[in-house]
């Protein structure tokens, strides 16, 4: 992205907005007074040791967990508190560490379920107006395979979900993600335990998505590798805080990062 483009984020409204926000469980604090921002139409990469409160803010963002205290704003929205169907409804989505496929249907029929109040669902609906219940289906098919196409597994359209390797469902994920026309994405460690050759193919597919169809992306991840050549800006969490953030060649040089989280390194995987 040039100068202009970037220029142009700048100037424009977060689309997230998390601020000083708190949650305990008991006596200890997992996000302590956390603030950030994510811009719209960036691709921010969110890291941080272990236990840092990265995935908790995911879960509180998303609705899974509601803040002690605090504030986050979706589109200028307060959402702290809200269930995850509340945010899904809104255009806020999670993925997770560990792909949620539906094994004993094919990668198609994975997508084909995902948009939400379907005519077909209805019963009056197929004997009443069963040629609009067609029409939606041939739309929400021709959709489902040119997602399938965005993230290479159109190939894979009629395989079982639960035969894929770990990658492509890894990609199932994110094209069921995609299916929802999402605004926002929060991917927890979509590069856990998927080979370099898939790695690359994802990180490719999570831009042609930002550029290709205006999603936002919050991203956890550990391969640092992963983060610093896809990701800008970078968040840097310690200890339920944010501790700096920047441009990924930035954080490399930050002396905060490399000594609380990167050791002094900021190369494979952390």
């Amino acid at each position: 992205m040039g100068s202009e483009g970037k220029s142009e984020l700048t100037n424009s409204r977060p689309i997230l907005q998390v601020r000083s926000v708190t949650k305990d469980f008991g006596g200890v604090r997992a996000v302590d007074r956390c603030s950030l921002d994510v811009l719209p139409g960036t691709i921010t990469g969110l890291i941080g040791p272990n236990g840092a409160g990265k995935t908790t803010l995911f879960n509180l963002v998303a609705g899974a967990l509601a803040p002690t205290s605090g504030h986050i704003f979706f589109e200028g929205q307060a959402i702290g508190g809200l269930r995850p169907h509340q945010t899904f409804a809104r255009g806020l989505m999670r993925t997770f560490q560990i792909p949620r496929e539906l094994k004993r249907m094919t990668v198609l029929e994975n997508l084909l379920l995902v948009p939400a109040r379907q005519s077909g669902e209805r019963l009056w609906s197929t004997w009443l107006t069963p040629w609009q219940v067609a029409r939606e289906e041939r739309r929400i098919q021709a959709q489902a395979l040119d997602v399938l196409e965005l993230v290479n597994l159109a190939h894979l359209a009629n395989e079982l979900a639960g035969n894929l390797s770990g990658g492509q469902k890894k990609l199932l994920e994110l094209a069921r993600t995609l299916m929802a026309e999402p605004k926002l994405v929060l991917l927890d460690e979509p590069g856990a335990g998927i080979n370099r050759t898939l790695l690359r193919d994802l990180s490719a597919n999570i831009v042609r998505a930002s550029v290709e169809r205006n999603v936002t992306f919050l991203i956890i991840e550990h391969d640092m590798r992963f983060v610093m050549t896809m990701c800008d800006p970078v968040i840097v969490m310690a200890s339920g805080s944010v501790i700096s953030e920047g441009t990924p060649s930035a954080i490399q040089r930050d002396p905060r990062v490399l000594e609380a989280y990167l050791g002094g390194r900021v190369s494979g995987t952390a």
